[in-house]
């Protein structure tokens, strides 16, 4: 079987220079990424101009670019945000699928840094920031945002679902549209965004740190009993935190091995020496 390298770039456009922050808009898109259902396994920042956020099965390039020239306002731009999704795979609709996901990484990412023009897929579409929120909000603008921190704790999204949003995109917009029709181009990106929003999960344990199999919570029990037979308390705390919380192995391990250090400390009596060196150190 052929293997096929697929391969999606978008970006933002700012006529003016703006300081990024690379590693904030890592956090950002990888936040995006797992919410359209692709688990990411590494976010790396490369430079300060060059980041890759990868997944199961393609990989996500932040490139910050110089400068570029805008025909649409005969204007240069000073620098641009290029997103880039690369993957490789035998099914076609890898790239359909890429196109989804791209579109709703520049509705996030434009809605933070506020850029003057957002470029899609094909160089030539080039909407006005005005324009690419009528079509993803139904409003003709929105308000500049603060800077973007990385500290800052952000609401979870719903996004629309990721064939359904290529699906609406491909039937507004065919292969053979206009370059310079960007009414067009408005129209179909519109349609894309115009996906009802999935229903609403009946309940999110967001509180829950249960382990997802049986053998795993099964080894939390045990682990709970044998720290029983040494330190009873220490054992009841875990049982009530299992009952209430869901029986979490990382947890139960550093208890564990706490547990183990103190008993080793009171059995050789360092514990006074340990808490005088832990007091020189506190300031």
């Amino acid at each position: 079987m052929t293997t096929t390298s697929h391969k999606v770039t978008a970006g933002l456009i700012f006529l003016g220079n703006r300081p990024f922050d690379m590693a904030a808009m890592v956090c950002r898109v990888g936040d995006t990424l797992e919410r359209l259902d692709a688990r990411v396994r590494e976010r790396r920042c490369l430079s300060e101009e060059l980041a890759v956020i990868r997944t199961g099965d393609l990989d996500c390039r932040l490139r910050i670019a110089g400068a570029c020239h805008v025909a649409r306002v005969d204007k240069t731009a000073a620098q641009r945000l290029m997103v880039t999704l690369m993957c490789e795979g035998p099914q076609p609709s890898d790239q359909r699928r890429m196109q989804a996901m791209i579109a709703h990484l520049l509705a996030d990412l434009q809605g933070v840094l506020a850029p003057d023009f957002v470029q899609w897929t094909d160089p030539d579409a080039v909407l006005t920031r005005a324009e690419f929120c009528a079509a993803v909000t139904g409003t003709a603008a929105l308000p500049t945002p603060p800077r973007m921190a990385s500290n800052i704790k952000r609401k979870r999204k719903q996004l629309p679902d990721v064939e359904s949003a290529y699906a609406a995109l491909c039937e507004h917009m065919p292969e053979n549209t206009i370059p310079g029709d960007d009414q067009s181009r408005l129209d179909a990106l519109r349609a894309a965004f115009r996906e009802p929003d999935p229903a609403p999960e009946p309940h999110e344990e967001t509180a829950s740190v249960r382990e997802p199999t049986a053998p795993l919570r099964l080894a939390v029990w045990m682990m709970t009993i044998t720290l029983g037979l040494f330190a009873l308390p220490a054992a009841a705390a875990l049982v009530v935190f299992n009952l209430l919380r869901g029986e979490n192995l990382r947890l139960t391990s550093q208890v564990s091995a706490l547990t183990g250090f103190f008993m080793v400390l009171s059995t050789t009596g360092q514990i006074a020496q340990a808490a005088e060196l832990v007091q020189s150190l506190v300031p």
